[in-house]
């Protein structure tokens, strides 16, 4: 039943099932909920929730088409591939925000358009704030650690933090204290492919970090696993998968994630 203390929901998604859970979660926990679908974008089918068709580039469209749906909170969840400028087709209002953000990265564009739906009384909001059961836990989850593996680890967060204020990605595969590969504007599928001819079968297990940004605005963004990284980072070799207890979503139930660890033979542990 919905419940009519609870503002209703727009969820902007882009591509995945986690748009999907995270709209039905609200929606279980009460709340009415409008999909403002991603054209080119969305791939999950949301079935009986109301959807709403929005480009990418057409910012101010899509905040009228939220006032006009009754949502006063917000969350945009799910990935987005990036189009060119040309494909883009920005309307009047995106112009303006791109034109703040400029040379500044993601994450002030994001911010950017945060509070450009906030001059209207929208609230951002983060999608761990509605799932606060989806985020990694603390410790070994599934399979076991090779005693080496700690340095790495370690070795990893300390390269993660020392870019978190760089804009720069929120991966990076380690393999004895030597980084393989970091995660930019490919995403994180992309990188662990990438760094596949890097890693050598002969050496200790490579290891696989993933932490949030440094100051990072969850409501923005935030860094996410699911069964599809768990097997491309199987695919690429790599045996052992570390995030930020409390600092990544996973895009899974947290039982499905850590069976599958299990299948692929994967270790996976919340730091």
């Amino acid at each position: 039943m919905p419940n009519p203390g609870a503002e209703r929901l727009a969820v902007i998604a882009g591509q995945g099932d986690l748009p999907l859970r995270v709209a039905q979660t609200a929606r279980h926990q009460g709340r009415d909920v409008t999909i403002f679908a991603i054209t080119g974008q969305v791939d999950a089918n949301f079935g009986d929730f109301d959807v709403v068709d929005v480009a990418l580039g057409t910012i101010g469209d899509t905040r009228t088409r939220i006032q006009a749906a009754g949502c006063g909170d917000v969350v945009m969840v799910g990935k987005v591939k990036r189009p060119s400028l040309a494909q883009l087709r920005p309307d009047s209002h995106a112009v303006k925000l791109l034109a703040r953000a400029v040379g500044k990265g993601d994450d002030a564009l994001l911010r950017v358009i945060a509070s450009f739906f906030e001059e209207v009384g929208i609230n951002m909001v983060s999608a761990d704030s509605l799932m606060p059961g989806q985020m990694m836990p603390k410790g070994l989850q599934a399979g076991a650690l090779d005693p080496a593996s700690k340095a790495d680890i370690d070795c990893g967060r300390a390269v993660l933090a020392m870019l978190g204020d760089s804009d720069i990605g929120q991966g990076v595969v380690v393999q004895d204290q030597r980084v393989l590969a970091v995660e930019a504007a490919e995403g994180t599928d992309a990188m662990l492919a990438r760094c596949a001819s890097l890693i050598d079968a002969a050496a200790t297990p490579a290891v696989f970090v993933k932490c949030a940004k440094h100051a990072q605005d969850r409501r923005l963004d935030i860094p996410v696993i699911g069964t599809d990284t768990l097997r491309a980072a199987k695919a690429a070799g790599i045996a052992i998968i570390a995030c930020e207890a409390g600092g990544v979503l996973l895009s899974d139930a947290p039982s499905v994630l850590w069976q599958e660890a299990e299948q692929l033979g994967l270790a996976i542990i919340g730091v």
